[in-house]
């Protein structure tokens, strides 16, 4: 039997390759918004045996997949709120009968099914909530990430404005030709969660302030790259002047609330 130093010691390693687990998925402590969600990830390794190369190994890839599941719509549905015990108590004893090493993502989602703490999602779930999200809100990386599940977040990545926010001013947009009537739903509409992306540290940097039509033409010079482009980013094939940028909110709203529909119901 374990003293109880040594338990400690177990809890604190798990812990610990939890919290570097769920970094790797690109959450840091301000952005993980509930610290409760940790600890079914730390009581799942310890389950396991606490693998030290759990994180890296191309044998565990699927089964972090599925845990980084779980932990997106566990914080997008907000489930630890109010009384986490009800989800963690519950939660634990999934995984203390868990009859292999895959984490148990199909048991967990059932056992919560119909409850205040269900983690399943509905359509309207997502069109009157996901797709309305703001740059800044907790909830919008979670749903950003979501939508680009190839990325490797142990590299840095930003939360990118496609159309430059720097340009919505109302000087500027008069100087574009926009008509006084949309200026206002024009600076609304630039931090949609439709105007956001993810890009990696040193593109979005040299993207800059970089009107988006320009900086999509010189990145992408050819018909292949563009298309490639905008399949990745849920990008509507249109012109991205200016004077297009509220057709192209709404397009890619829908581009978006497609996606995720098909990733969430």
């Amino acid at each position: 039997m374990l003293k109880i130093e040594d338990k400690w010691d177990v809890i604190k390693k798990a812990i610990t390759q939890a919290v570097l687990l769920v970094s790797s998925f690109g959450y840091s402590r301000d952005s993980l918004k509930s610290n409760y969600a940790l600890i079914p990830i730390a009581y799942y390794l310890m389950t396991i045996g606490l693998p030290t190369n759990f994180i890296d190994t191309s044998k565990q890839k699927a089964n972090r997949a599925v845990i980084k599941k779980w932990l997106i719509r566990s914080l997008l549905k907000k489930a630890f709120s109010g009384q986490p015990d009800s989800v963690l108590r519950p939660i634990r004893e999934i995984l203390r009968n868990n009859g292999n090493n895959d984490f148990p993502f199909d048991e967990i989602v059932e056992r919560f099914k119909g409850t205040n703490k269900s983690i399943s999602f509905t359509a309207d779930d997502i069109d009157d909530y996901l797709v309305t999200l703001r740059y800044g809100k907790p909830d919008t990386l979670s749903t950003l990430m979501l939508l680009y599940p190839s990325l490797d977040f142990k590299n840095i990545f930003h939360v990118d404005h496609i159309y430059p926010k720097s340009k919505f001013t109302r000087g500027n947009l008069s100087k574009e030709g926009i008509d006084d009537s949309k200026i206002d739903s024009y600076i609304y509409a630039v931090n949609s969660i439709s105007n956001l992306q993810l890009l990696p540290a040193t593109p979005n940097e040299e993207k800059n302030d970089t009107d988006f039509d320009v900086w999509f033409n010189s990145e992408y010079p050819t018909s292949k790259a563009k298309a490639s482009y905008r399949d990745i980013n849920y990008i509507p094939d249109m012109s991205y002047g200016y004077k297009d940028f509220l057709d192209f909110i709404n397009e890619r709203q829908k581009l978006i609330s497609k996606e995720l529909k098909n990733i969430l119901l």
